[in-house]
């Protein structure tokens, strides 16, 4: 008894003490938020947009299903499992990462970070002026909804820093905008790697510390320095390199709902990066955003010999609207078809993208000369003649290949690798500038397209020593791309407006002859930052400069490019270089046919080498799925005479080896175009037993077997490893 009481007295103790404890966490805590402490703020003919001010949270109503898409963790959703820093990223609208000297691991939020706010009303929405007054820094979001689609932007003219050490470095508007937990919802992501890939919004079992997470239009070499890419042997690339973001794209899908989005970075797109997190990832949630890169640091070299550095920040942020525009979807539209569909309306609604001529056409592209070290100097390894080509053309013409693309490679004097090519003039090793012109002229009368590549970004570090117009990076050093190679080991990038002029020079020159046809590499596909004269530009500021070069060249030539970033697509002839897989990251779950879809119909896509497809069966497979064109890269030598060139990698590229497969591959999509010419992709399907059903506009219909064993479907029977061409059903 004396025990029990013993006991009773401690806990009687214990329980007056606790009474007297500070009400530290549970008093101060917000109250759990609920669906109805959001205010209706406008409503569209499909939608209902509500705020929750303290957190500038949406909530986005579906008026006909009812069902909701968040913009923000909600309380009755949060897991618990979360630290204060990640809680605040969850549960605000805004996320702010910024730099405190040269430290750039700082995050402000509306969770947990000192702010004010002021709300305005707008046409179909709001804006919310917000102000970090312990940082210093603010701007303005906007948020608007019209039908479908919801527009949130941050001005330009809004964005403020009036502290001297502390500056913006990163901004994400809803960066949890169609979230999901673990496996709770049924769905995926969209991802934009290499032709389009999905994330599955399934349980990952923390399997993975990292998600997707790459720059729109590619990395930035005027920061990062050029990876030296891994070889085996100094000879043989041993490392696959990862697909560019061509498109500034991503998606959410939930499935079992019905319900999701497709998001364009429709500004600020030039330095901003794409994430698509799986759950595991720091966090149990699914969440894919567009992260816009206003200032970063980078190394600042002290002298010449780079024997000390220092951390710096940009002197001046970025410049520009900041925007995104959420296409909402429902119904059948809310996968990623119905993305692709809903990205190649809004492209062509506004002038981004525009019909071209689609009829078929195998690529065959030729190696003209490259060159091997002698002696002191080099020599010429001549490896496809104009005369040549000819005899190749006339060999596939009277195997009934009736129509080519060819892009021809190292026609210039001195070869593949003489950058930059200031004029029109052609090796002697190959014919000269007369053969070359009388090619062209009599190919295309035949309906063979002789295209002249030249790339219009790099300068030959080692045939071209004045550097005077090479591109700098922000630090003032020199950008340099240093592969291992067996003759030239050094590039320099051109200045933008320089390759602008030596660009305008060379097509002067070439069509003065009447020849026109043009294939242009390099500022095509490559974006970076850089410093001139004391000046620093931005990638926007390349973007505008290549883009005005590659307008003015369209209007005088017939124009391809190789792998072009969209900005650039309405001025394409065709799309060299299409991916048709992904860069096979470890968290994808799927790869889908994203940007063929969105193209098809509309812009010519040609893959990449056939020749160099380790499983070519299955990338056949692939290009009859996709609708992009087969591309064949050929010598007329054999190609054991480049072992010595910076061309060495061409493992095999002789014409006669490949001859049969050309023909081949010709035959065959000649026969899938002539059933889907014209006509756009409204529908592909991932049928059970490996089958694959992509619906054409005009009722055509493929089956794609990747299987093993014979598949029926729809009627039709559809061979192992093969494809059938048919009707809707």
């Amino acid at each position: 008894m004396a025990t029990k009481k013993k006991i009773l007295s401690l806990l009687l103790a214990a329980l007056f003490l606790f009474t007297l404890l500070p009400a530290i966490s549970f008093a101060d805590e917000e109250p759990m938020v609920t669906y109805s402490d959001y205010q209706l703020v406008t409503e569209s003919d499909s939608y209902k947009l509500y705020l929750y001010e303290p957190r500038m949270s949406i909530l986005l109503e579906n008026k006909e299903t009812g069902v909701i898409l968040e913009s923000t963790l909600s309380d009755e959703k949060d897991d618990g499992k979360s630290n204060a820093i990640w809680t605040g990223y969850m549960k605000s609208g805004v996320v702010v990462q910024y730099i405190k000297g040269t430290n750039n691991t700082f995050q402000a939020e509306l969770f947990n970070s000192d702010h004010t706010k002021t709300y305005r009303n707008l046409k179909n929405g709001f804006a919310c002026d917000i102000y970090f007054t312990k940082e210093m820094f603010g701007f303005t979001v906007e948020v608007t909804l019209e039908g479908k689609e919801l527009l949130v932007k941050v001005p330009e003219s809004s964005i403020r820093e009036d502290a001297t050490d502390t500056f913006i470095s990163a901004i994400s508007l809803f960066p949890f905008m169609g979230y999901t937990h673990l496996g709770d919802t049924a769905g995926y992501m969209l991802v934009p790697d290499g032709n389009g890939a999905l994330i599955n919004l399934t349980d990952k079992e923390g399997r993975f510390s990292t998600g997707f997470s790459q720059m729109i239009y590619g990395r930035d070499d005027g920061f990062t320095d050029s990876t030296t890419p891994s070889y085996l042997w100094d000879k043989y690339d041993t490392v696959l390199r990862s697909n560019n973001v061509i498109a500034p794209v991503f998606g959410m899908a939930h499935t079992d709902e019905q319900q999701g989005y497709l998001a364009v970075v429709e500004e600020g797109q030039n330095r901003c990066t794409i994430e698509a997190q799986p759950n595991g990832v720091m966090v149990a949630y699914n969440r894919c955003l567009a992260k816009f890169l206003l200032r970063d640091v980078y190394i600042q070299p002290l002298n010449q010999s780079n024997s000390g550095t220092v951390t710096m920040a940009e002197v001046d942020r970025g410049h520009g609207d900041l925007a995104v525009r959420y296409f909402l979807l429902s119904g059948e539209d809310a996968d990623y078809v119905g993305m692709a569909l809903t990205y190649r309306d809004y492209l062509l609604e506004k002038g981004a993208l525009a019909k071209k001529d689609t009829s078929y056409k195998t690529r065959v592209d030729f190696l003209g000369a490259d060159v091997e070290p002698f002696l002191i100097s080099t020599k010429s390894v001549t490896m496809t003649t104009t005369e040549n080509i000819e005899e190749i053309y006339n060999n596939l013409r009277n195997a009934g290949v009736t129509s080519l693309l060819s892009v021809y490679k190292g026609w210039q004097k001195g070869g593949y690798y003489a950058l930059p090519i200031n004029s029109f003039s052609a090796s002697k090793s190959i014919g000269g500038n007369g053969k070359l012109v009388d090619l062209i002229k009599e190919s295309d009368e035949n309906g063979y397209d002789l295209y002249l590549y030249n790339d219009g970004l790099r300068i030959n570090g080692d045939t071209n020593k004045f550097t005077m117009n090479a591109v700098k990076k922000v630090n003032k050093r020199t950008l340099k791309e240093e592969p291992v190679k067996q003759v030239y080991d050094l590039f320099y990038y051109q200045m933008p407006n320089r390759a602008g002029s030596v660009l305008m020079k060379f097509v002067s020159s070439y069509t003065s002859k009447g020849v026109n046809k043009l294939a242009l590499a390099g500022i095509s596909n490559i974006l970076y930052s850089y410093s001139s004269k004391g000046s620093y530009y931005t990638r926007s500021d390349t973007a505008s400069a290549y883009e005005k070069t590659v307008a003015a060249i369209s209007n005088n030539t017939d124009l391809i490019l190789e792998q072009p970033f969209s900005y650039l697509w309405k001025y394409a002839g065709a799309f060299l270089d299409m991916p048709v897989g992904s860069s096979d990251y470890m968290f994808l779950d799927e790869e889908v046919p994203f940007l063929s879809i969105v193209l098809k119909g509309t812009l010519p896509m040609y893959s990449d080498y056939v020749n160099f497809e380790a499983n070519k069966t299955e990338f056949f497979l692939q290009l009859v799925e996709s609708g992009v064109f087969p591309s064949f890269y050929v010598t007329y030598e054999n190609s054991a005479a480049l072992i010595y060139t910076n061309s060495s990698n061409l493992y095999s590229t002789e014409f006669t080896t490949y001859r049969d497969t050309i023909v081949d591959y010709d035959k065959q999509m000649r026969q899938i175009a002539a059933a889907t010419d014209g006509a756009t992709i409204t529908n592909h399907e991932k049928l059970s037993g490996g089958v694959t059903r992509v619906t054409y506009s005009n009722g055509t219909v493929v089956y794609v077997n990747y299987s093993n064993q014979p598949v029926s479907v729809d009627g039709y029977t559809v061979d192992a490893l093969s494809y059938k061409v048919g009707e809707a059903q």
